[in-house]
């Protein structure tokens, strides 16, 4: 798997992700706090999965697939969905 721990954290990338928005006079899409209303995850959290059906949280070690939004990512996209239940927030 090709992704750093250190890449991610939730306070930086709803700052990011916020900054990105309002430079870019995108609309805020993700939740302000982070937390999908849908699944209850935080969506800039680094999850590791046991599977791809996304049933059973496992440590970043044992996990055969990973999601979250990292805060390169919520630097320069747009964040329109939850990348650990695949929710739209549009």
């Amino acid at each position: 798997m090709i992704y750093k721990e250190e890449n991610f954290d939730v306070q930086k990338a709803i700052k990011a992700q916020s900054k990105f928005c309002k430079e870019n006079k995108y609309p805020h899409f993700a939740p302000t706090n982070g937390v999908c209303w849908c699944c209850g995850n935080n969506i800039y959290e680094l999850i590791g999965w046991k599977s791809y059906a996304r049933k059973n949280k496992v440590s970043l070690k044992e996990a055969v697939f990973v999601t979250g939004i990292s805060i390169e990512k919520a630097n320069k996209d747009l964040i329109t969905y939850c990348p650990h239940c695949n929710r739209s927030y549009c």
